[in-house]
C-alpha cells in the first residue's frame, strides 16, 4: 500500500518540534503538502520537507493536491472550519486541542466527519506520558484503594511563545487562555483517570498576569464525579514551570510532579523517577508516535472510530461550563450528559 498523502496545516513550533519527527518515521504516511500564512514559516517548511509543496493557504492545498489525510496545528479558531472543508475532501483529519472554540462548532465538525465517513482524531498526546501511564496503571491496580480525589496543577511562568503573532493571548484566535491551553488536556487527563461520567462543575476565572490580555491566565475548576472529585489548577502567572499530579483514596495518596513520583500507603513508600519531565518542554515529541497509532488505528478499523471524538466533545463542553460558571461567579453547574450516541462510543 502506498503511504497515505498528508499536509500539515500550520507549521508553527508545534507541527515542527513535536509533530514532525514522528511523521518522518512513518512509512504508511508521507508529507506532500504544507500550508501556512508567514513566509518564514514556510521557508522553514520548505527546506525541512523538500519534496513537499508549500502553499499559504490551506484550502488552496486542499484544491491542488490528492490529500488522504490532514494534520491541523493552526490556531484554535481555525481547527473547527479547516476541519469540516478538509472532511468534505474526504481526507482523515488529525487535529491539535483544542478540537473546536465552542460546543456548537464541536458538534458541527462532528457530524461533518460522521457524512464524510472519515476519521477525525484529537491530539490527546499527554495519555501517553510515562507518568500518566504509571499513574493510570497504579490506580486500576488498587494502588490507594477506592480514589476519593484527583487534583492536577499546570503552572507555568507565562505563555507559550507563538510564531507570528502571539495568538494565544488573542481570543478571536485562541478561542480562550490558559483553559483552552492546558485545561483541555487536565480535562482529558482526569476524565481518563476518574472514568466516570462528571455530574457538577464549578469554576474561577482571573487575569494575574496578562491583565490586559482579552483571555484568562488562571484558572480552578472542581468536577464532581459520582464517587470521587476532580480539582484542576492551571496558572501562566507562576514563578517556574510545574507539573503536579495527586490521587488519593480510602488506602493512600500517589503523586507525581515532573520527572518524579511517590506513592504512601499505610507504613509503605515507594518512589518513582521518570526520564522525561513533564514539565521539560512545550511540544512533547516522544508522545506523539503514540498518537499517530490511534489515528491510524481508526483509519483502518471505523469500528474503533468515536472514542477519541467523544473525549473531545466532553472536553469542550466542560470548558465552556466552566467559562459561564466562571462568569457567573464561580457557580456550581450541572453536566448534561452527552447525546446517546457519542456516549456509547466514549464508553469503556
Amino acid at each position: 500500500m502506498s503511504p497515505r498523502r498528508t499536509a500539515l496545516f500550520g507549521f508553527g513550533h508545534v507541527a515542527e518540534h513535536g509533530h514532525l519527527s514522528a511523521w518522518r518515521k512513518r512509512a504508511d504516511f508521507a508529507i506532500t503538502a504544507v500550508a501556512d500564512p508567514e513566509p518564514a514559516r514556510r521557508a522553514a517548511a520548505q527546506r525541512l520537507l523538500p519534496g513537499a509543496r508549500v502553499y499559504d493557504d490551506p484550502l488552496a492545498a486542499l484544491e491542488a493536491e490528492p490529500l488522504d489525510v490532514v494534520d491541523i496545528a493552526a490556531p484554535p479558531a481555525l481547527h473547527a472550519p479547516l476541519a469540516i472543508r478538509a472532511a468534505a475532501a474526504g481526507c482523515h483529519i488529525l487535529c491539535e486541542k483544542p478540537l473546536a472554540t465552542s460546543l456548537a462548532d464541536c458538534r458541527t465538525v462532528a457530524a461533518a466527519v460522521r457524512a464524510a465517513g472519515v476519521t477525525l482524531y484529537t491530539v490527546h498526546n499527554w495519555k501517553h506520558s510515562d507518568q500518566f501511564e504509571r499513574m493510570a496503571a497504579l490506580l486500576a491496580e488498587g494502588a490507594v484503594g477506592r480514589l476519593t480525589h484527583l487534583r492536577l496543577e499546570t503552572i507555568r511562568a507565562g505563555r507559550a511563545v507563538s510564531v507570528g503573532s502571539e495568538w494565544r493571548g488573542q481570543a478571536a484566535l485562541a478561542g480562550g487562555g490558559i483553559l483552552f491551553d492546558h485545561g483541555w488536556h487536565a480535562l482529558y487527563l482526569l476524565l481518563g483517570l476518574a472514568d466516570q461520567p462528571p455530574q457538577q462543575l464549578c469554576a474561577t476565572i482571573e487575569r494575574r498576569r496578562y491583565t490586559d490580555a482579552d483571555v484568562e491566565d488562571t484558572a480552578t475548576c472542581a468536577i464532581q464525579f459520582p464517587s470521587l472529585r476532580g480539582d484542576i489548577f492551571l496558572t501562566w502567572a507562576g514563578d517556574a514551570r510545574h507539573t503536579r499530579w495527586r490521587a488519593s483514596g480510602t488506602e493512600g495518596a500517589l503523586t507525581l510532579a515532573d520527572d518524579s513520583g511517590e506513592l504512601v500507603r499505610g507504613d509503605e513508600r515507594r518512589t518513582f523517577t521518570f526520564t522525561h519531565s513533564l514539565s521539560g518542554g512545550s511540544h512533547h515529541p516522544d508522545w506523539f508516535g503514540a498518537v499517530i497509532d490511534g489515528f491510524a488505528s481508526e483509519i483502518e478499523d471505523p469500528s474503533q472510530r468515536g472514542r477519541n471524538l467523544a473525549e473531545a466533545e466532553r472536553c469542550m463542553q466542560l470548558t465552556a461550563l466552566a467559562y459561564d460558571s466562571g462568569q457567573h461567579g464561580g457557580s456550581a453547574l450541572s453536566v448534561p450528559a452527552l447525546p446517546s450516541s457519542t456516549e456509547a462510543a466514549g464508553a469503556h
